[in-house]
């Protein structure tokens, strides 16, 4: 369902080959320093305001979902739209505007909103896009940074505009990659505070990224009483040198970053492509199911897919050797050219259910996969290994998960083309909420859209008008041919992975495997919509690109 690749896919690809780390805490939080803080940030820079008119807005808001929430989506908790203002506010030190959006609903002024961006010099606040304090229920307290967008809510205090810079400067993928961080917290003793030291030994790094630029800028700002860090020297090295860069830029607003603002579009399936599996398309018929021996070893690619740690907070392998099965299927439309599937005892897809969706795959796509896996897991996701053209499947899953994954394997790199680009500006509607994030995604979406469009009943006859998605359905139609069709044929695949015969002693000591393959998809639709995925560039960020703040 997705094509991952950054601080997710870090995550699955480095994060898994190292052993959790044990590190005491330098001080109890770093939000005790937060008076020190504002008594050290500087006087307010005087601004002058912009107010956004309607065609303003209409031309294009932040990306970021908050915004699109707060201004479009009546049923979020976000949404403020009649008291909502969007502010161009431009400051006594820089000739350039930043921009603001305040909810009057919430519990903070918009000159206190202003006012944490005004205290911080123009090099640190050009780390800083766009700020949105929003509207949420029971008045509950967020900071989160997306990238350079930084949304609010709730309460704040005035050093939460230093912690918005923190947050942004990593958040935004310029920082140092997560093997960096991991390897300079292997060759310290300590990280900056109790929740950084918690989440470390769960072998995830966003608050230990956090508290520790945050204990770098205790010590360029403050240091009183002076704070002996040398435990953590070799974080500081990393984390100083990144505040420094930014803060000690020379020159007028150095580096700002400007907002990136997206037309606003309708989602077609406002619940996921999730929703046409009610009506479902039909499969290829009976197929023939022969179940390997032991002796005739495993495919390397299921057997390493088993081996690989359930999550950085699970150290379990997705599923024990001997819990493994293979199976040759041959399906009626295909008959001369079996698939390898391979499955672990408790995976929550039966054998039956995985032949079945899999067979649902009109013959030609499905000739794009190599191999399908699936394994338990608490929630549903699927992964996809576009360079390999192999699929893993997560949980329990449901048909157009199946069919995003192979369309990832179609894909090819066309959602970077000129033609799906200029397609993707010209519809006026996004498949899914899921398809904003990445061009990898909206092509998988739109796949999962156009096979259910070419399966005996479209969409239109099936309650959906795609005329809004016209432009994005006819290129990816153009590139696919005939690939989605029910009667499209087979075609010979690339090899399958090569067959392995493990020994009794890999049996017996099931070490994480660490995959070197780095355009994985992730999928997850119990988290974001049907399908629910993450895509993402390698060291983009360190724990997913967007951050919040629970304190």
């Amino acid at each position: 369902m997705g094509v991952l690749s950054s601080l997710v896919c870090h995550f699955i690809l480095l994060g898994l080959s190292s052993a959790q780390l044990d590190r005491k805490p330098l001080v109890r939080s770093v939000r005790d320093w937060d008076p020190k803080f504002a008594d050290a940030l500087p006087a307010p820079q005087k601004y002058n305001l912009t107010t956004w008119a309607e065609d303003d807005i209409d031309r294009g808001l932040p990306a970021d979902n908050d915004w699109i929430a707060s201004y479009y989506d009546e049923k979020s908790p976000s949404y403020c739209r009649e008291d909502l203002s969007i502010y161009n506010v431009t400051f006594s030190d820089c000739p350039e505007p930043w921009l603001v959006g305040h909810c009057a609903r919430s519990g903070k002024t918009r000159e206190e909103t202003i006012g944490l961006l005004a205290s911080l010099p123009s090099s640190a606040r050009g780390v800083i896009s766009d700020v949105l304090y929003s509207r949420t229920e029971s008045n509950q307290r967020v900071r989160i940074a997306n990238k350079n967008s930084v949304q609010l809510a709730g309460s704040f205090q005035p050093a939460d505009g230093l912690r918005m810079v923190l947050k942004a400067l990593w958040s935004k993928g310029s920082g140092p990659s997560l093997q960096a961080v991991k390897d300079a917290i292997a060759a310290d003793t300590c990280v900056a505070d109790e929740a950084a030291a918690t989440e470390v030994k769960r072998d995830t790094y966003a608050k230990a990224v956090d508290a520790g630029l945050t204990v770098a800028a205790y010590l360029k700002f403050v240091n009183d009483p002076p704070l002996n860090a040398s435990c953590m020297s070799n974080q500081l090295k990393l984390f100083q040198g990144m505040l420094d860069k930014r803060w000690d830029a020379p020159g007028q607003c150095p580096n700002k970053i400007a907002p990136k603002l997206e037309k606003h579009k309708t989602i077609l399936f406002t619940r996921g492509l999730g929703e046409l599996n009610s009506d479902p398309v039909p499969n290829a018929g009976p197929a023939i199911v022969v179940r390997w021996r032991k002796s005739d070893g495993y495919p390397e690619y299921c057997w390493n897919q088993a081996l690989t740690k359930r999550s950085p907070t699970d150290s379990r392998v997705r599923c024990q050797p001997d819990r493994l099965t293979v199976y040759n299927v041959t399906y009626s439309d295909c008959t001369e050219d079996p698939w390898v599937l391979c499955r672990c005892s408790d995976a929550q897809e039966s054998m039956p259910m995985m032949v079945t969706r899999f067979g649902k795959i009109p013959a030609r796509l499905r000739s794009h996969v190599r191999h399908l896996v699936a394994f338990n897991h608490p929630s549903s996701a699927g992964l996809t290994y576009p360079s390999l053209n192999m699929i893993t499947i997560l949980g329990s899953s449901s048909d157009s998960v199946y069919f995003h994954e192979a369309s990832h394997c179609r894909d090819q790199g066309f959602h970077k083309s000129r033609e799906f680009q200029r397609a993707k500006e010209q519809d006026t509607c996004w498949p899914s909420k899921y398809s904003k994030t990445t061009d990898a995604e909206l092509f998988a979406e739109m796949g999962v859209a156009h096979l259910y469009n070419s399966s005996g009943k479209t969409l239109l006859e099936r309650g959906y008008d795609p005329a809004c998605l016209s432009n994005g359905l006819g290129a990816l139609k153009k590139h696919v041919g005939d690939d989605y069709s029910r009667s499209s044929k087979c075609f010979k695949r690339q090899p399958n992975s090569r067959i392995i015969h493990p020994s009794a002693a890999q049996f017996l000591n099931s070490e994480p495997h660490t995959s070197g393959v780095e355009d994985i998809s992730v999928s997850r639709p119990s988290i974001w919509d049907q399908p629910g995925e993450i895509f993402e560039d390698p060291g983009e960020a360190l724990d997913g690109g967007r951050q919040a703040d629970d304190a």
